[in-house]
C-alpha cells in the first residue's frame, strides 16, 4: 500500500503455491483457524483472480502467487515486478531468478531468498554470499532449535521411528552436507569434499589425459578430462560443456587442451550415438573424429542402473579439480531420480535436465575404463606412436 508494484511470491511449481498460499491456512493461538489470504485487509482487495492467483489492491499493486516452472520466468519479467519472494529457492532452476533479476535490479526492487537446504547447490552459494557481505545482504539461518516451533524431543521420536539423520539435519536443523533429495552421487561428493577430494590438481605430463563425451544434438554436449594415476586413482582435471556447435568445435578444443598443456591423449570414451551417421553427409560421427586424428572408443550399451552403480563404485577413487571441475561436480552432486508431484514418490530413473550430460559423460568414463582397461600405464613405444600419429 506504501509502494505500488507488483509483488510476486514465487515456488518452484504451481501447485506447491497453490497449496502454501492460497489455500492454505494455519492454527491460531485461541486453537482456530485462519487463510493466509485473510491477512489481507478486505478493504484494500479491489479484486481476485483465483485462476492466475492474483489480487488486485486498491492503490493499484499487485500480489501475486506463482510457479516459476516452464516459461513463468518470463512470464514474471514480463509483469514487471518489483518485490519478489523465491520459497524453497534450493528446489527452483536458479535461471528462474536470473531471468527476473534485471527488472528488480532496474526497479530498485526487493529480492527474499527463503529455502530448507538442498545439498550444496545455488542457494548455498547464495548463503554463503550473503553472510560474507552483510552490508548488502540481510541472511538469517534458523534450525528447529531458534523457532522453537515443535517440542525439544520431536527429533528423538523421529529418530526413534527410524528416519534418515542426513534427513533430520536437512530439514530441522539447516544442514547444507546432505546431498540432495533424491540425488544418486550427493552422498558420495559430500564424502569426496569431507575427505578434500575437491582441490587444485596439477595436470601430470608423464601421464597421458583421457577424455569422456555425452554428446548432445538437441541439448548439451558435455566432456571430462581425466588423468588415470598408477595408484589406482583418478584425477579429473577438467570438464567441458557447450550446445549447439558441431563435432569440429569440440576437437578444436581439445586440440588447444593439448597444446596448452603439452599431454599425450590416452584414450576417448564416448557413448554409442556417437556411430550416427550425419544427415547432410552420411558420415558417421566416429569416422570424421577419427580423420581429426581421434580414435575414440564406444563405449558397450549397457542398462543406465548398472552405469550409476559404476559411478557409485568409483567416486571413492577419484579426485576433482575445485575449479575447472565446478560445473561437472554440480551435475553429479545434482543428479537426481524423477519425482512424482502427485504420488509424492521418486522413481527410479533419472530426470533429463540440466545436471544430467555432465553425469551421464561421467558415467561413460566410469563404464569406459571397466570395459578397455586403464590408460595409466602407457608405454615408451606407445608414446612414441602417438607422437607420430599426431605430428607425423
Amino acid at each position: 500500500m506504501k509502494k505500488q508494484g507488483v509483488y510476486l511470491h514465487c515456488f518452484p511449481n504451481y501447485s506447491q503455491g497453490k497449496r502454501a498460499i492460497w489455500k492454505s491456512v494455519h492454527d491460531n493461538a485461541d486453537g482456530s483457524t485462519m487463510a493466509y489470504l485473510d491477512h489481507i485487509p478486505p478493504e484494500l482487495i479491489k479484486s481476485k483472480n483465483s485462476s492466475e492467483m492474483m489480487i488486485e489492491l486498491i492503490n493499484g499493486s499487485i500480489y501475486c502467487v506463482m510457479g516459476l516452472d516452464g516459461r513463468n520466468a518470463a512470464r514474471a519479467r514480463g509483469m514487471n515486478p518489483s518485490f519478489i519472494i523465491l520459497s524453497e529457492y534450493a528446489y527452483m532452476d536458479p535461471e528462474a531468478w536470473m531471468t527476473i533479476e534485471p527488472r528488480i535490479s532496474q526497479n530498485k526492487g526487493t529480492a527474499i531468498f527463503l529455502s530448507t537446504p538442498n545439498g550444496q547447490n545455488h542457494f548455498y552459494q547464495l548463503y554463503n554470499h550473503a553472510r560474507a557481505n552483510p552490508n548488502s545482504y540481510y541472511s538469517s539461518l534458523l534450525t528447529i532449535n531458534d523457532t522453537g516451533v515443535l517440542p525439544p524431543d520431536h527429533l528423538d521420536k523421529l529418530r526413534a521411528e527410524g528416519w534418515p539423520e542426513d534427513f533430520i539435519q536437512q530439514e530441522y536443523l539447516c544442514s547444507f552436507t546432505r546431498g540432495a533429495e533424491g540425488s544418486y552421487y550427493g552422498k558420495e561428493i559430500q564424502k569426496a569434499r569431507e575427505q578434500e577430494r575437491i582441490l587444485s590438481l596439477p595436470v601430470m605430463t608423464d601421464l597421458p589425459v583421457s577424455s569422456a563425451w555425452d554428446i548432445g544434438v538437441g541439448d548439451a554436449t558435455a566432456i571430462w578430462l581425466f588423468q588415470e594415476l598408477r595408484n589406482g586413482t583418478l584425477n579429473f582435471i577438467d570438464y567441458y560443456e557447450n550446445q549447439g556447435e558441431g563435432l569440429e568445435h569440440y576437437l578444436s578444443y581439445l586440440d588447444e587442451w593439448k597444446r596448452k598443456h603439452r599431454i599425450l591423449w590416452g584414450q576417448h570414451f564416448v557413448p554409442h550415438d556417437m556411430q550416427n551417421r550425419e544427415f547432410t553427409s552420411g558420415v558417421d560421427r566416429l569416422s570424421s573424429a577419427r580423420e581429426f586424428g581421434y580414435d575414440m572408443k564406444v563405449v558397450p550399451k549397457k542398462p543406465i542402473m548398472e552405469g550409476i552403480q559404476a559411478v557409485r563404485s568409483t567416486l571413492p577413487l577419484c579426485y576433482f579439480d575445485a575449479v575447472k571441475c565446478e560445473r561437472g561436480i554440480k551435475c553429479l552432486d545434482f543428479y537426481r531420480k524423477k519425482y512424482n508431484e502427485s504420488l509424492k514418490v521418486y522413481y527410479d530413473e533419472p530426470l533429463h535436465d540440466q545436471w544430467s550430460n555432465g553425469s551421464d559423460s561421467f558415467r561413460y568414463a566410469c563404464m569406459g575404463i571397466r570395459a578397455f582397461g586403464s590408460s595409466g600405464n602407457v608405454s615408451i613405444e606407445s608414446d612414441m606412436k602417438a607422437l607420430q600419429n599426431y605430428w607425423g
